[in-house]
């Protein structure tokens, strides 16, 4: 398919290139979609939504096309805002999502009170989580995770996702931290984290 644009092609095309983008815009709706469900949100929760898209990419010209053109059809989709801004710090779930070969970043942000994400180790920034649990800061970002959620230990490497998962750090590697030591990735009980700080860096 052409990635640049297809004004000024012939009416045949132009239509199958809207048709194209109207399908991709729907994979976006989609994968917004499959992010509110991981985060256990409900229709009436207020979110907004950010995402960030590398425009100098090749394979993410037709994407990113299709989110310009079909950004009213996708904001009326989700029932949120959709922008390319910089996401605030109330972050409630942050992913790199596919969409036809383009990977880029999607953020839900809001004031949304959670007691446990879906089956995730993620808190949200308000209110106390209930179970023991630690906090995890990265540049100045601070999560509170539970230890055990949804009654399921968790491990260290299970911690390395959900960081990626609350900072967007996929694809970079990162290194956890408690009282200067790093943690093992084949560290299976965390519990000794209990009530302390974890301290995440990426490379």
């Amino acid at each position: 398919s052409d990635s640049g644009s297809y004004a000024g092609s012939s009416g045949i095309n132009a239509e199958y290139g809207e048709m194209m983008d109207e399908g991709l815009a729907r994979e976006v709706i989609n994968r917004i979609q499959k992010l509110r469900k991981k985060a256990k949100l409900v229709p009436t929760d207020k979110i907004s939504i950010f995402y960030k898209i590398d425009g100098k990419k090749k394979d993410n010209a037709d994407v990113m096309r299709a989110i310009k053109n079909y950004s009213d059809m996708i904001v009326t989709g989700v029932k949120a805002t959709l922008s390319d801004q910089q996401a605030p710090e109330n972050v409630i779930i942050s992913e790199e999502v596919d969409v036809k070969g383009s990977k880029f970043e999607l953020t839900l942000c809001g004031d949304v009170k959670k007691t446990v994400s879906s089956g995730a180790a993620v808190q949200w920034p308000q209110g106390r989580p209930t179970g023991q649990y630690f906090t995890v800061t990265h540049q100045g970002v601070s999560r509170e995770v539970l230890l055990a959620p949804n009654g399921n230990q968790l491990s260290a490497m299970r911690l390395e996702n959900e960081v990626k998962a609350m900072f967007g750090l996929f694809g970079r590697s990162v290194t956890m931290s408690h009282q200067g030591s790093p943690i093992k990735c084949s560290t299976r009980d965390l519990m000794f984290l209990n009530g302390s700080t974890v301290t995440v860096t990426a490379a």
